[in-house]
């Protein structure tokens, strides 16, 4: 996980909600936050609050607004069940948390030109994840909403992977909506519910995500050219990486802490 004094986020499978996307921290001079990931896999937003006060928090995925706040509870209460998050709906009194999906960007075969008329070769595209953590002020109680709907586009702010003979532009991967669910349940016209707004932020948590190829290209993974028995393969369209397996011994790092010392 990546975490910030009493605050924490994760990417974790839909499928299988224990099993964390692989973390990474880029070098000395750019220490960003990598999760390694994969195409066509769904994910959840995991994040946590071990503070005694309740936490309203924000998210939003490759720089646009999921359009929704979560209520963390008190530590010394059980966790909020929202904790698992993606796109939220609220349709006929029926709402659902649906999944997030990682998908390959769109390839263009064009290179756009500068002012000056060079060709600008794109930035290699890598996603983003947030989550901003503010105190939780209670307003009271009030009838609670029977329709939402997330405009979260996933199209949005995403630029097109140039199709040259890079490894660097063919290993664009981005967020759409998935199918799987985490939540499910009905809400009774009239129900009442307790109503927040945002106070002073206390915490903002941000990492990036991008496919194995990606990591290399970006130099958080070296590419490895050592003995053939000793590598897999990861291949995007021509190219083919070789990435060195880890010995058994090695015990991958599972949290990643931003806390100031």
């Amino acid at each position: 996980m990546v975490r910030s004094s009493n605050f924490s986020m994760e990417l974790v499978r839909a499928d299988d909600k224990t099993q964390k996307f692989p973390e990474h921290i880029g070098p000395i001079l750019d220490p960003v936050h990598y999760f390694e990931v994969e195409p066509d896999v769904e994910y959840f937003i995991k994040i946590r609050a071990d503070t005694s006060f309740e936490s309203y928090v924000t998210l939003s995925v490759d720089g646009e607004d999921l359009g929704y706040f979560v209520i963390l509870s008190a530590a010394t209460r059980q966790d909020c069940s929202s904790q698992y998050n993606g796109i939220f709906e609220l349709s006929g009194g029926i709402e659902t948390m649906k999944a997030l999906r990682f998908q390959r960007t769109k390839v263009s075969g064009s290179v756009a030109k500068g002012k000056s008329g060079v060709n600008n070769r794109p930035a290699m595209w890598t996603g983003q994840i947030k989550a901003t953590f503010y105190e939780a002020i209670p307003l009271g109680l009030s009838a609670r909403d029977m329709e939402f709907k997330s405009q979260w586009n996933p199209l949005g702010k995403v630029g097109a992977t140039i199709g040259v003979d890079s490894l660097a532009q063919k290993k664009g991967v981005m967020s759409s909506k998935g199918k799987s669910m985490v939540v499910e349940r009905r809400i009774n016209e009239g129900d009442m519910v307790q109503k927040y707004m945002k106070g002073r932020m206390l915490c903002d948590i941000s990492a990036k995500y991008c496919c194995t190829p990606g990591l290399i290209a970006n130099g958080i993974l070296r590419r490895y050219t050592g003995p053939r028995d000793d590598y897999t393969h990861v291949s995007i369209d021509e190219d083919e990486v070789r990435v060195k397996r880890r010995k058994k011994e090695q015990v991958p790092r599972d949290c990643i802490d931003l806390t100031e010392e």
